[in-house]
């Protein structure tokens, strides 16, 4: 069984985090800190509306759905496993999806304790 398409998707999955970690690590420097490190929701805006992090989350997700319609498309056709393609569809459909419910669970996180922190008077 050749492994060039669980290879392939590694390379791609390592370029493509990479390049998603670049365009939101840069967004730290508009988040508000306290002396002991902990986020200033009452300071920092950048939870509270739409930003890159979104955007990439966004990609993601589009990127997952069109790998999973590509596995649909070679499983259709009757390859199977050991095809490079299946692979490669595989392994980056299970590695962006993982991704994508990662920072969607984390992004509601914060804006919820970014809410009852801010708000915090008004929800009482």
């Amino acid at each position: 069984m050749p492994v060039t398409g669980w290879v392939i998707g590694s390379i791609v999955a390592g370029v493509l985090g990479t390049l998603f970690v670049l365009i939101t690590v840069s967004m730290n420097k508009m988040v508000h800190r306290d002396r002991i490190g902990k986020i200033d929701f009452r300071k920092s805006n950048v939870y509270f509306r739409w930003n890159r992090w979104d955007t990439v989350m966004v990609l993601a997700a589009a990127y997952t759905f069109f790998c999973i319609c590509g596995l649909l498309v070679f499983l259709l056709r009757g390859d199977n496993i050991n095809h490079p393609w299946i692979q490669f569809f595989i392994h980056q459909t299970f590695v962006f999806s993982l991704i994508t419910w990662g920072w969607y669970i984390s992004r509601i996180a914060i804006t919820l304790r970014g809410i009852r922190e801010r708000w915090s008077d008004d929800i009482q």
